[in-house]
């Protein structure tokens, strides 16, 4: 190993290599910045011995120096490293803390950086074959690169070293999902429903996966659970109406509508939800009313001006309805949405002509 300088300190000499500096990064990858734990490590090692000594001696000295100053780092690096000082990845199994490479790994992936990723996982792997977070990395990184069926091996295999990992169970499902095998799919978010009776999307989910089976009743049932859990969540409302009506349940659609009609929405999603309701029963005044008073409390969002379209046609306010559509003649949510979500379903032919709408 050739030496890059020698420091002459309190009349001893310390040799420093091109690898010196790689030990205060190891330390914190690896021990929680440590020495005492790096030293666990060493065994017979004399070489590796005299290069963490010689690093705290350095370190007493000069308390500015940081693993910092020579990051970053890769896993070919750290790999060069451990061959450079006869190490296997595997020497440092249950000696080590992985979670650091854990959060390195995880940025990555945020980045979309899924080389790096990848790599990273398979370091992990072969330090610990038992990590279900590096399958886990693998098998999103195989997921987000549409290799779906390859990713739920490796999602499988993090869920069954550790069955409480929610964002492999997440995954799996969702892969579960895309390649058509909706049973397994809504078995893993029954499961995070299970664990989680909070998590909102795992019953949206499981409702589609029910869906795509045909099981009309079991769906009901999931969103039936949601209610129960979020008494005033109305996406989960109006799901259920429509599945009500859908199996013929009237009665049970009309006690869920009337809940949506009695609502005073917080978000504008919500108000969506509860001005459609209104209109199919054609309570104009209610909605006019409704979303003049969101608006002005929460100062928008202007989209909902195109759901006063519909009431004041219906109550002979056409040049008021014809100011919206002209506020908004040059957007192409006049078209996507006003006409699809508002016009079209509340409004007659001849009343979309006479207010010369988007047909």
């Amino acid at each position: 190993m050739k030496t890059m300088i020698k420091l002459s300190l309190n009349d001893r000499k310390i040799s420093l290599d091109i690898w010196t500096p790689y030990f205060f990064i190891i330390r914190d990858l690896f021990f929680d910045g440590r020495w005492d734990a790096f030293m666990c490590i060493v065994n017979d090692n004399r070489l590796l011995e005299e290069q963490i000594e010689t690093c705290k001696k350095i370190e007493s000295l000069y308390p500015e120096i940081k693993a910092e100053l020579f990051y970053p780092t890769t896993p070919l690096e750290i790999r060069d490293f451990l061959n450079q000082y006869r190490l296997k990845p595997s020497d440092l199994k249950g000696l080590c803390s992985l979670d650091v490479l854990y959060d390195i790994a995880n940025e990555a992936l945020l980045d979309e950086d899924y080389e790096l990723t990848k790599e990273y996982a398979e370091l992990i792997l072969d330090i610990d074959d038992s990590s279900a977070y590096a399958y886990d990395l693998k098998g999103t990184v195989l997921y987000d690169q549409g290799k779906t069926k390859k990713s739920i091996e490796y999602l499988e295999k993090a869920v069954e070293l550790d069955n409480t990992l929610v964002e492999a169970l997440s995954t799996l499902g969702q892969a579960y999902f895309n390649v058509h095998e909706y049973e397994k799919s809504s078995a893993i978010w029954k499961r995070m429903i299970e664990n989680n009776p909070d998590d909102v999307l795992a019953y949206f989910t499981l409702v589609d996966s029910y869906i795509h089976q045909k099981k009309y009743h079991d769906a009901i049932s999931a969103l039936k659970g949601l209610v129960q859990r979020f008494p005033k969540h109305l996406m989960g409302k109006i799901n259920l109406v429509t599945l009500l009506q859908m199996v013929g349940d009237r009665e049970q659609a009309e006690r869920y509508e009337k809940e949506i009609e009695n609502t005073h929405p917080l978000n504008p999603t919500e108000m969506e939800i509860w001005a459609r309701i209104n209109l199919q029963k054609e309570k104009y005044e209610v909605v006019e009313k409704g979303i003049k008073e969101f608006m002005s409390k929460h100062g928008g969002p202007d989209f909902l001006k195109l759901w006063l379209v519909v009431p004041y046609i219906k109550n002979g306010q056409k040049e008021d309805a014809k100011q919206i559509v002209e506020e908004f003649k040059d957007s192409n949510i006049l078209f996507n949405y006003g006409k699809h979500e508002i016009f079209d379903p509340f409004l007659e032919e001849s009343e979309i002509w006479e207010c010369e709408l988007p047909c």
